[in-house]
């Protein structure tokens, strides 16, 4: 499931992080500086609109190409600045480039300077590129510079209410990331909303912030009160779709993301969160729609591709789902998630020596991915690897029993080091998701191993028992269905 999206307060977007310090709000005169009245070509205006069209599409790096270009000949433009500023900082946030956001808020501070701006939009793409700055960095005095300035523009530069409520929007986010709770974020998000009742950024905010502190009573009016604000609007909907997801009420989940969709077909992330939801309804075959329409809006999403991979092995589609997760990692080969899907596909066609391949590739890019140790082993085994699998696993067999945890036992069941009924003795007597998942994964590996033993028809019951516990997220549960030929559709 993907996150839910937040909308930014104003047409150019902007971040939220700081690294270059606190600045002055420049005093406002009545005189404007030389640079602020240079005047542009027939051309360079041109190239400006094309500029910010470019920006207002997502296409971030072609926006700062051409006001890099713009720049080299007026240095000192500052809507040019600007443009580059928000492109910067929103690129430097969508590829985790905590330099580039530097570079936005640079830019930013030039902007300004250039202008000697009495626009509060100008200071956005600073205040934006210091929050996120904080966050990415994990720095908090980053934060409280985006809180500094903007209570400096607050206090001291007039403006119309809706440039107030995005100013407040920006320092709610910074405060956020500096307060141990939620209670001055909350604050200037109402505050915002007093001053615009429909402002669309702090209407998503306050409900974001009231779900991730799990305030559900007070996150879903907030929801409620963005959809009642904005009916119009698909994100809306996805968004209270995504809390309703959390909330595990899939029904209302997926009603808010067709929703979604029923506004505008082309919602690339409602698609895929509906088809998503239908994969946990256990319906593989509608989800696989949904994410070949997502594909066709972004072909070459890994992982898209993944999720309908996905879809496509629980109805039993082998060859179709090995495609994709081939493609998904041809387009990012160090994904260990897609390499370990791909190995599961592989084992449960029972092509081991492939699967092994395929899940060593994982650990080896993700040394932390301990949950496939028994599928390694059994992989391993069922290759003829068995010298190989042994001295791999010897670690899991010295260990004291006080430190084994879940994965060690399905693994020691598998070397034969304990009995099943010891392995079922150990499921989790006091969290029942937790239990229904360790039933799933032992009865699969009792099946697999019983199989292995040389006695198909005696492993059926064990697969059987796996598909009765309905945990269908699990490998697991999948690998059961393909022993037993028994498929969603």
């Amino acid at each position: 499931m993907l996150d839910q999206l937040t909308l930014h307060p104003y047409s150019l977007l902007l971040a939220t992080c700081g690294c270059l310090g606190v600045f002055i709000v420049p005093s406002i005169s009545a005189q404007e500086i030389s640079a602020q009245t240079v005047s542009l070509s027939q051309e360079q205006t041109q190239s400006l609109d094309q500029a910010m069209t470019a920006y207002q599409s997502g296409e971030y790096a072609r926006a700062i190409a051409i006001t890099d270009t713009l720049l080299k000949s007026t240095p000192k433009q500052g809507k040019a600045l600007h443009i580059r500023a928000s492109s910067r900082v929103e690129l430097g946030i969508q590829t985790g480039n905590a330099a580039m956001i530097r570079d936005g808020v640079a830019d930013a501070r030039e902007s300004i300077g250039a202008t000697q701006s009495k626009q509060p939009g100008y200071y956005l793409p600073y205040l934006f590129g210091m929050t996120n700055l904080s966050m990415i960095e994990d720095q908090t005095k980053h934060a409280q510079d985006s809180i500094n300035v903007s209570t400096q523009i607050l206090d001291r530069l007039k403006m119309a209410d809706e440039d107030r409520a995005n100013i407040l929007y920006q320092r709610g986010l910074a405060n956020l990331q500096i307060n141990d709770t939620i209670d001055l974020g909350v604050s200037d998000f109402k505050a915002a909303l007093n001053l615009v009742p429909k402002h669309i950024p702090s209407l998503t905010a306050i409900a974001d912030t009231y779900a991730m502190s799990g305030k559900n009573d007070e996150a879903l009016v907030a929801f409620n009160k963005f959809v009642e604000a904005h009916p119009e609007m698909p994100i809306a909907y996805n968004n209270r779709g995504m809390f309703y997801k959390q909330l595990d009420k899939k029904e209302e989940a997926l009603t808010d993301f067709a929703k979604a969709i029923q506004l505008e077909p082309k919602f690339f992330v409602a698609h895929i969160n509906h088809g998503y939801i239908l994969m946990e309804l256990g319906k593989p075959a509608e989800a696989e729609k949904d994410f070949t329409t997502a594909l066709s809006l972004q072909a070459d999403n890994p992982s898209v591709l993944a999720l309908r991979a996905n879809a496509m092995l629980r109805q039993g589609k082998t060859d179709s789902a090995i495609a994709d997760y081939k493609k998904a990692i041809e387009i990012f080969p160090k994904n260990p998630m897609t390499h370990a899907d791909l190995g599961f596909a592989y084992f449960f066609l029972k092509k081991y020596d492939d699967a092994f391949t395929q899940f060593d590739q994982a650990i080896n890019i993700n040394g932390k991915m301990r949950f496939l140790n028994p599928w390694t082993y059994a992989s391993m085994i069922l290759s003829g690897k068995a010298q190989e699998a042994n001295n791999r696993f010897a670690g899991t067999v010295a260990k004291p029993d006080e430190e084994r945890d879940w994965i060690d036992l399905l693994t020691l069941f598998l070397m034969g080091k304990i009995d099943e009924g010891t392995m079922l003795g150990k499921v989790n007597p006091e969290d029942a998701k937790a239990a229904v998942a360790q039933k799933c994964e032992a009865y699969y590996f009792i099946g697999l191993r019983t199989s292995a033993g040389g006695d198909a028809e005696a492993a059926k019951p064990y697969f059987r028992k796996c598909l009765e516990t309905k945990a269908s997220y699990l490998s697991a549960y999948r690998s059961a269905q393909f022993e037993l030929q028994q498929f969603q559709k």
